[in-house]
């Protein structure tokens, strides 16, 4: 059984602009100390780990104490790293880990997230964590492929796994399309990581996932039983995604995720979307989108029971 995933986007507030943000980040919003310690309470039922995101989190006034609170959880805090302080990372505790995010070495990584000086502030911050559990996730993008074994490198110096990403053509990545990886590229870093993994025993993972004939019985999706909820109360299917299954400031949580699992949308998601497979995709790395928020787009599984599509 997969673990279940519950992301709370706590702020809309961040200080990058980086050129695949599936939200488009900075933006408004901010979830209230009360109401999160509120939708924490009722996810104990239906997860069994809970992750703080934003924007940037650490931005949030009250993300040590929400850790806190949260203690019956495996708690994930997904970061760029830029200006944590001694004093934020002195009050975490034990069920924490953190995911910072690296697009490249030096300049690169700068470049993509619009900030001068992000990367040297992401060494620092990972030094300062460097006892702490963490992984550091990267995003495929044309610009970070040569730079891979330096990345691996860089995240063995700090004892952090190597969590490697697709990119899913959503939010500001739809403007940015240079930076997508063109099927040949994509094909060609999957067979390297896999490498990876299997001849120099490297400490990394990743969710680059390729569709092919076996998924024809279900795709063996990570995001079973996930859902997040953005800084202004909208639950969806995961943070990519189009859908929004109802609101935790006009209804509880559990509410919600009842309703939502009635539905024929959330039933075939967390079947794999098994029978609802298509071999012919654009792009075989790109199910998401592909298949399913297609699904979701053209009402194929009476998603019209989720609002705002």
């Amino acid at each position: 059984m997969n673990a279940r995933f519950l992301e709370l986007e706590i702020t809309g507030k961040c200080y990058h602009r980086c050129r695949h943000c599936y939200g488009s980040f900075p933006g408004e919003g901010e979830l209230p100390k009360d109401k999160v310690m509120q939708i924490i309470d009722e996810a104990g039922e239906y997860f069994d780990c809970i992750i703080f995101s934003g924007g940037e989190p650490f931005l949030h006034p009250d993300l040590i104490e929400l850790i806190h609170y949260a203690k019956d959880f495996v708690v994930f805090i997904t970061t760029s790293g830029y200006s944590i302080s001694k004093e934020q990372v002195e009050g975490l505790r034990g069920n924490v880990v953190l995911v910072f995010g690296l697009d490249g070495i030096g300049e690169v990584h700068d470049r993509y997230r619009g900030k001068t000086g992000a990367y040297q502030s992401l060494l620092k911050s990972l030094e300062l964590t460097k006892e702490l559990p963490k992984e550091i996730i990267v995003t495929l993008w044309k610009g970070v492929l040569p730079q891979i074994e330096e990345i691996i490198k860089l995240a063995e110096k700090y004892r952090a796994l190597t969590h490697f990403n697709g990119l899913i053509p959503v939010g500001r990545a739809k403007d940015n399309r240079e930076i997508l990886l063109n099927r040949e590229e994509n094909e060609e870093v999957y067979r390297r990581l896999m490498d990876l993994r299997v001849n120099r025993e490297a400490f990394l993972v990743t969710d680059l996932y390729k569709v092919t004939e076996k998924d024809l019985q279900g795709i063996d999706l990570f995001c079973k039983g996930r859902y997040s909820i953005n800084s202004k109360g909208e639950v969806r299917p995961c943070e990519f995604h189009p859908g929004v299954l109802g609101n935790v400031f006009k209804e509880p949580l559990s509410e919600i995720i009842e309703k939502a699992k009635t539905t024929e949308f959330i039933k075939s998601r967390e079947e794999g979307f098994k029978g609802q497979v298509r071999l012919d995709l654009e792009n075989p790395f790109d199910y998401h989108t592909g298949i399913c928020h297609a699904l979701a787009l053209e009402n194929t599984l009476c998603v019209g029971e989720l609002r705002n599509l």
